[in-house]
């Protein structure tokens, strides 16, 4: 299995931010490769780095509150982009 691109990683914040998916499915997806990290076909250290960065970023501490803002995810995005 292929690990997902920086391109589709940014694609999912970006979704996050318009409003069009979920944190949960996000972090859904992004727990999905993390558990299957053995299976992964390692093509971009740094993309990996990004997932799992992305991975904490949705981390919810109250009902509709995440640990991370929207600024914080749109900073990850220039980070890693």
């Amino acid at each position: 299995m292929k690990q997902p691109t920086r391109y589709e990683i940014t694609g999912k914040i970006k979704g996050i931010v318009e409003g069009k998916i979920s944190r949960d499915s996000v972090d859904d997806w992004v727990n999905y490769y993390i558990s299957h990290d053995d299976e992964i076909e390692m093509i971009d250290i740094e993309a990996w780095h990004y997932l799992t960065e992305l991975g904490t970023m949705c981390v919810q501490i109250a009902p509709n509150e995440y640990l991370y803002t929207t600024d914080d995810l749109l900073n990850l995005v220039k980070e890693y982009t």
